[in-house]
């Protein structure tokens, strides 16, 4: 092989690697040494995924996919959709993998804004909640207090046992009367 790759060698290669094909494969199909492949699928942008372990019964195996630490913000997120878009507006300098790239960067950002917006939705309401039991135990401790009758005592009690048991269950994500800081832009007049 010569050692500059033509087009359609690096077509050869992104289809290769679509099909799930190792660097030690790929490397004797192209007769070129693995960092050469490795560095070539880095220039195309291209990652060779690592294996999973495969357990017994299993056909398939699939890359691991570790969970992010944190959730990408509203503006990052459309930072990155305006780049692409930027790219896409000036697409007679890309090639078609770069177009392909663009318009998947494209797609993800609308489908994560979508679903950021559902979860700051759901995170507000769960902290509603949260609020909600806490307000409530504080008043039914407030009544236990000022009760004379064992009966009602008991009554409150076990409803306050309860309540505490919730929040307790409640207090890894969320805490009474704090709110996670949003992702969302905060518009007057909504969103």
């Amino acid at each position: 092989m010569a050692p500059y790759w033509n087009h359609p060698e690096e077509m050869n290669l992104i289809h290769l690697v679509e099909e799930g094909k190792g660097i030690e494969e790929l490397s004797e199909l192209f007769k070129r040494s693995p960092e050469a492949i490795r560095l070539k699928l880095r220039r195309l942008g291209l990652v060779i995924p690592e294996k999973s372990k495969v357990t017994t019964g299993s056909t398939t195996t699939l890359p691991i996919i570790k969970p992010a630490s944190d959730l990408i913000s509203l503006e990052e997120t459309m930072k990155l959709l305006l780049g692409a878009l930027e790219q896409l507006r000036n697409s007679e300098n890309l090639s078609a993998l770069q177009v392909k790239r663009c318009r998947l960067i494209v797609s993800t950002a609308r489908t994560y804004m979508s679903m950021l917006e559902r979860y700051v939705h759901w995170t507000d309401i769960e902290q509603r909640m949260v609020d909600i039991e806490a307000r409530t135990l504080e008043r039914l401790r407030e009544l236990r207090e000022h009760t004379k009758d064992p009966a009602e005592k008991a009554k409150f009690t076990e409803h306050i046992t309860q309540l505490e048991e919730n929040l307790a269950k409640s207090n890894k994500f969320y805490k009474p009367f704090q709110r996670k800081p949003s992702l969302m832009p905060s518009v007057e007049g909504g969103f």
